[in-house]
């Protein structure tokens, strides 16, 4: 088992619909230690009120390493493009989103991947999520490769959240990652940050 350790920020300024995304992660291949990789991924989003659906292109830079010893060190460039779909359904929140992403991996060939996850978010003891919401959430991702095999890999998710205040909450689960090479499971702890800045401030 490895472990993913994550920090999802997202940040408005005042009533338009512009928005700054930033992920940053470190992943190790081991529960404790044998360092994977680390992920900067800055973006800029566009998010449409009235469909709640939103549009984001960022970068992201790879820096990774092999399992064990010797360590063999590679670097990646990314560009990447999202579009995000949201609906309720009762107490369910759900997002679905389909990634294009262009990938500069270090000594490998250009590639084209298409990515598709869908998102489940249920409060336990509200509603909706909001300021001490208990609540679970479900998500499964599927990798398609544009040249090649086109199965790439698939990340299946279940795990519990917390959102300590209006903006900001953790969560804690498990994540199986299943790929041709076969399944690889992640304990994975998260920070999500949306920072709000209003046009007073």
């Amino acid at each position: 088992m490895g472990n993913w350790k994550q920090y999802m920020n997202n940040t408005k300024f005042g009533s338009g619909a512009w928005r700054l995304q930033f992920d940053l992660l470190h992943r190790d291949h081991n529960l404790f230690g044998d360092f994977d990789q680390i992920i900067i991924r800055p973006g800029i989003q566009y998010f449409h009120n009235e469909s709640k659906s939103s549009y984001l292109a960022g970068y992201a830079f790879f820096f990774f390493q092999n399992e064990g010893d010797p360590n063999v060190s590679a670097t990646e460039h990314r560009l990447f493009q999202d579009i995000d779909l949201r609906q309720g359904i009762g107490r369910l929140a759900i997002r679905h989103r389909y990634r294009f992403e262009e990938r500069f991996v270090e000594s490998q060939p250009f590639a084209f991947r298409l990515r598709y996850a869908v998102f489940v978010n249920i409060p336990l003891n509200h509603k909706e999520i909001q300021a001490r919401t208990f609540y679970i959430p479900l998500w499964n991702e599927v990798f398609i490769n544009a040249k090649g095999s086109p199965f790439d890999r698939d990340w299946l998710y279940a795990g519990l959240g917390y959102q300590i205040v209006e903006n900001f909450g953790i969560q804690l689960g498990a994540m199986n990652q299943f790929q041709v090479s076969g399944p690889k499971a992640q304990l994975v702890f998260s920070l999500h940050h949306n920072m709000r800045f209003s046009d007073s401030e």
